[in-house]
């Protein structure tokens, strides 16, 4: 009988460790593959697409935020019309939705225009070109500048913002060469 309880003990606790662990690895898994099916893909491929549809070389930033993400995607959003073609970039942490960082990349001749109320502060990159800063997307705190012919927006979740500055987006926005 009391090897009857061992193995009956021993068979739960690895089924209920494996449900557990494929649960987590399942959690992962359905983040990518719905990223995947709404059509991004990993960044490195995103880039190339983006390079190919612009005809451009495009420099994504050699810093990110402080904060951990455990995915990262890219898309080409090639839409009706030149005016809404944009690369964009998602960096997210699957058991912290506040760590969600994004990257919109358009040509400068069709940038998203900022209404001066949107309009928190103007600053001053490294380079002497000026990027502003707003809210203008709810929910999250925005550097926008143009580099390399393009507009750049660099896009940080506002509660994670409590724990990053607006000089951490700056500092990101200078990483671009």
């Amino acid at each position: 009988m009391n090897k009857y309880f061992v193995f009956l003990f021993t068979f739960m606790l690895t089924f209920f460790s494996l449900s557990f662990s494929s649960n987590a690895d399942s959690t992962s898994d359905d983040i990518e593959l719905y990223y995947y099916d709404i059509g991004y893909k990993d960044v490195a491929n995103a880039v190339i697409d983006g390079q190919k549809h612009f005809k451009k070389q495009i420099s994504l930033p050699s810093k990110l935020p402080e904060v951990t993400f455990t995915h990262a995607f890219g898309r080409m959003n090639d839409l009706e019309g030149d005016e809404s073609d944009e690369l964009e970039f998602t960096f997210l942490h699957e058991d912290k939705a506040q760590n969600h960082f994004k990257i919109l990349i358009k040509p400068v001749k069709y940038q998203l225009p900022f209404e001066e109320k949107h309009i928190k502060q103007k600053i001053k990159l490294n380079n002497g070109d000026e990027a502003i800063y707003s809210k203008r997307f709810t929910g999250f705190d925005t550097i926008a500048f143009e580099k390399n012919g393009f507009q750049y927006l660099l896009s940080m979740d506002e509660d994670c913002g409590k724990k990053m500055s607006v000089d951490a987006l700056i500092d990101i926005a200078n990483s671009i060469k």
